[in-house]
């Protein structure tokens, strides 16, 4: 007579040939990588000796960019003229036209013809 094999035995083969086939992780596969992941988080988390970085200090505050335009036309009490509050400040177009219609909407400099700026 022939032995028949197992249900079993061939119902799990069936299921690991599937799992593989269609690449689905099996248990051992992910207990191998939560394991894995374990080890990364406590290598990530270990505390490290760290070298402090000592920052400069500034010595003096910053002028905001408002406060330095004002400046270059009070440098001038007669006016100035865009050009050269841009050479003076070195920013582009936008930003410093920006700044002048602020300056000039809170009566801190008043225009006194087209392009020509002056202390209010």
């Amino acid at each position: 007579m022939i032995e028949k094999p197992e249900h079993g035995t061939n119902w799990e083969s069936f299921i690991k040939m599937l799992l593989n086939r269609l690449d689905i992780p099996t248990r051992e596969d992910l207990s191998f990588l939560h394991g894995r992941l374990d080890k990364l988080e406590q290598l990530l988390y270990q505390k490290k000796p760290a070298a402090k970085k000592e920052r400069p200090r500034p010595t003096a505050r910053r002028k905001s960019a408002s406060s330095v335009v004002l400046d270059v036309i009070a440098n001038h009490p007669k006016g100035t003229n865009f050009k050269t509050i841009q050479t003076a400040t070195g920013f582009d177009d936008k930003k410093l036209r920006n700044i002048i219609f602020r300056l000039d909407k809170i009566k801190r400099i008043k225009r006194v013809k087209r392009g020509i700026y002056k202390i209010a």
